[in-house]
């Protein structure tokens, strides 16, 4: 996905008022530990919370659950004999959130009233002038369908029942486990025949809710696994109600017992998000909680995906620099603490700095290249510092030795650690023209994994290994297929090369290797740097032989890489123009 592009389109529909009954801003002019009048604008229909835990963006986020039509705040926030709901002396805890009609900001008030049966009910208010509404008109609350998830809480059956609740010995059950294969045999019955189970006139269950193909896709998109069928169920078999999950793949089926924590919450996520009507607002609390920085970065394609496609409304709480990479600087409101311990939120915040409130160390921002030599890597750095100092922070260039093959091997990892590295191979290891693209293939060439990974060695020209689940040697062919189809795909996107076949094909200068030699008062400098150019094979050893005159020793051939390179940058050639170009490309 090109976030750039993606970026533009939702502005767009957001300047064109696509999105019904959208939430501009909400503001707080009494509410919990905010700052007094703080205010909330939505210029993006993307929009991140970030900020340090107890930073106060759960319960903005549950303040906004409140603001439509029939939702209430108080099924989130309500008053306890050991946390009672503080009031703000004359003032009571309120919000006022604005939205469009007929191109004017309207504004309704939601403030919380102590009723006798109900301390924790809020209702729509008349406007205050106080809090300078325009008190001419009262506008009902706004009409929109509300998806709030917490992911720290959204716990399965199994383990809701396992790690917190109490459980009773009996002469037949004597342990927990116990307890789930007993009632498990319930659950499986409940899955297979899709009917409702009673317990003494009791219902036990709902009924199950298979996820569509076009669910199941993106599940497996997101996570990087292949399921053929996912199917959801409520129910109380383990005393308390809570949902179950059976995954089935080409390999294995089971259930949320077996699975991660990411992996059943990514999957009621995609169900409730596929089954919202259009316009709604989606609230997700912490959505990185168990995915790794892959699936983070999917979840937020899907997510831009939906956006435009249903023109929902969301609105996340993130601790995730990789969610917010990228993101537009009035996406992003930053949560910090005030010298009073009160909570302030900036509305506007590039995700550069927003990392620093995070506390997340610079250099996992910048955008790592990874090249296969330390020459490669001098060059980079030296036209990066001539580019200027705003292109030369974005980048961390890094090389790994052990050469090309070895590189493409380790492309592997890098898909999954930081799946937005560039790779610039030496202009030796360009096999093609252009790189495989397999969404221009026909499907009866890409059906299998053996004839991804043929293609793989076509673009690489070496055998790649995938590590996966299970057994290596053969096993788990459909989860080998999408790694091919993930290491092809990041290849095209990801992988570029140098002008020329060596690096230092780019810095040598036969005049300057003369200058040097003449340094060195040597009367045959003409005839020494002939010597050189006829015995070497290539620039390689051209440098190798030129350190050995110039030093005695090749140890010291980094220094004249160095020369060399800053004499050729005055030139602006072409095979400079090339990389200048190649970095802006990378940048953007």
């Amino acid at each position: 996905m090109d976030i750039t592009k993606e970026i533009e389109i939702l502005k767009k529909m957001k300047d064109s008022n696509s999105f019904v009954n959208y939430i501009e801003h909400i503001r707080y002019p009494y509410f919990r530990n905010l700052e007094v009048n703080t205010m909330i604008t939505f210029d993006f229909p993307l929009t991140f919370f970030v900020g340090k835990n107890g930073g106060g963006k759960s319960s903005t986020l549950q303040s906004l659950y409140g603001a439509p039509k029939n939702y209430s705040l108080g099924e989130y926030w309500f008053t306890t004999e050991i946390d009672p709901i503080q009031e703000f002396a004359d003032n009571r805890n309120c919000f006022i959130y604005g939205f469009k009609s007929n191109n004017i900001i309207c504004e309704v008030l939601k403030q919380r009233i102590n009723r006798e049966k109900n301390p924790d009910y809020w209702e729509p208010s008349r406007p205050v002038k106080k809090y300078e509404m325009d008190t001419e008109k009262r506008y009902s609350p706004i009409e929109k369908s509300v998806e709030y998830i917490d992911f720290r809480s959204e716990l399965s059956a199994f383990d809701k029942f396992m790690y917190f609740l109490n459980f009773s010995k009996n002469s037949q059950i004597k342990s927990k486990q116990d307890y789930l294969r007993k009632y498990s045999k319930k659950l499986k019955q409940a899955f297979n025949t899709n009917s409702i189970i009673k317990f003494r006139g009791v219902e036990k269950n709902k009924k199950v809710i298979k996820l569509t193909e076009a669910e199941i896709q993106k599940v497996s998109y997101i996570l990087g696994k292949n399921y053929i069928s996912i199917d959801i169920l409520e129910h109380s078999f383990f005393k308390e109600w809570g949902f179950s999950v059976r995954f089935t793949s080409n390999e294995i089926s089971y259930s949320e017992a077996f699975a991660g924590s990411g992996e059943t919450a990514i999957i009621v996520l995609i169900n409730k998000i596929f089954n919202c009507t259009e316009n709604s607002l989606i609230l997700l609390d912490e959505p990185e909680t168990s995915l790794h920085s892959g699936a983070q970065i999917r979840l937020r394609e899907f997510l831009i995906e939906q956006c435009k496609k249903k023109k929902l409304q969301i609105i996340i709480s993130t601790h995730s620099p990789i969610l917010i990479k990228g993101m537009p600087a009035n996406s992003i409101k930053v949560f910090s603490l005030n010298k009073f311990g009160q909570f302030h939120i900036e509305n506007e915040r590039d995700y550069k700095e927003a990392f620093y409130e995070l506390e997340i160390e610079t250099d996992i921002q910048k955008k790592q290249i990874i090249v296969e030599d330390k020459l490669a890597k001098i060059i980079l750095d030296k036209v990066l510092n001539k580019l200027g100092k705003d292109t030369k922070e974005i980048f961390n260039i890094k090389y790994l030795p052990g050469g090309s093959d070895s590189l493409k091997q380790k492309i592997t990892t890098i898909i999954e650690v930081h799946p937005d590295t560039i790779v610039i191979f030496d202009g030796d290891q360009k096999q093609e023209d252009r790189h495989i693209d397999i969404s221009t293939l026909a499907q009866n060439q890409i059906e299998s994994y053996e004839q991804l990974n043929s293609l793989i060695e076509k673009q690489t020209k070496c055998k790649i290994k995938f590590s996966v689940d299970g057994n290596n040697d053969g096993g788990n062919s459909a989860q080998k297929k999408i790694l091919a189809i993930n290491y092809l795909n990041f290849y095209l996107k990801n992988v570029f090369y140098f002008p020329l076949k060596i690096p230092e094909d780019i810095i040598w200068d036969n005049e300057f290797a003369l200058n040097k030699l003449n340094d060195l008062s040597n009367e045959d400098a003409e005839k020494v740097l002939a010597d050189i150019n006829d015995q070497s094979k290539d620039s390689k050893e051209k440098f190798l032989k030129l350190s050995s005159i110039i030093y005695n020793s090749t140890e010291q051939i980094e220094s004249l890489y160095i020369d060399f390179t800053i004499y050729w940058l005055k030139k602006e050639d072409e095979n400079y123009i090339y990389l200048k170009d190649l970095i802006n490309q990378v940048k953007n």
